[in-house]
């Protein structure tokens, strides 16, 4: 399905299109009315549609999807863990990064000691 984001932009095409074809039927400029709406209705709207269909790709942070860290925090927050087993998981999550990022285990222990 197209994301929310882009009916705006869709719906603005279908109406922008449907008033000009409207205007060209009232003036009686021949085909023109049906050039406009096939334009607007059948080009115009799929075309935007597919290009703002991939950009919510685009948008998600591919270093937060693998960070262990981050799903863990944000199971917590939503009540998936309790505190003892958030701690648990982190502690061992952070011992098996190894040693050359003990400053980042340090800062970690403490945000969850915080909450």
């Amino acid at each position: 399905m197209v994301p929310l984001k882009s009916w705006p932009g869709i719906a603005l095409v279908l109406v922008v299109s449907l008033g000009f074809a409207a205007l060209t039927a009232v003036l009686s400029l021949g085909a023109l009315p049906a050039v406009v709406l096939i334009l607007g209705w059948f080009i115009a709207a799929p075309a935007l549609a597919i290009l703002t269909y991939y950009e919510d790709d685009a948008d998600a942070d591919p270093e937060d999807a693998d960070d262990p860290v981050a799903t863990l925090r944000e199971r917590y927050a939503r009540g998936e863990l309790t505190e003892a087993e958030f701690e648990r998981r982190l502690d061992t999550l952070l011992e098996t990064e190894g040693t050359e990022q003990s400053s980042d285990r340090d800062r970690e222990r403490t945000v969850a000691k915080e909450r």
